[in-house]
């Protein structure tokens, strides 16, 4: 699985203001930061979306950005040069 694009909406310490990270030219990257930047956040938006689950547990509440009601998570891939685009949402 290569990893093209991840949008996130109240996701964690992400509100809903932030801009799509495009991955599409990105051969190799490093996700470096101090602690509490979000870099474990990212890693856990891929795993929510495909799985439904993340480090934190099945429960999507532990997740949603506090004090909203409303969370997104948009990851896209390519997998055996198929692109697939994943959409998950909780309300």
């Amino acid at each position: 699985m290569i990893p093209l694009s991840l949008k996130l909406s109240n996701f964690t310490s992400y509100s809903d203001n932030i801009p799509q990270l495009n991955l599409e030219k990105i051969h190799l990257a490093a996700i470096s930061g101090p602690n509490g930047a979000g870099k474990s956040s990212l890693l856990d938006a891929i795993t929510w979306a495909l799985w439904g689950w993340s480090r934190s547990g099945d429960s999507s509440d532990n997740l949603i950005r506090l004090g909203e009601t409303d969370m997104f998570v948009e990851f896209g891939f390519e997998l055996d040069k198929n692109k697939f685009i994943v959409k998950r949402r909780r309300s």
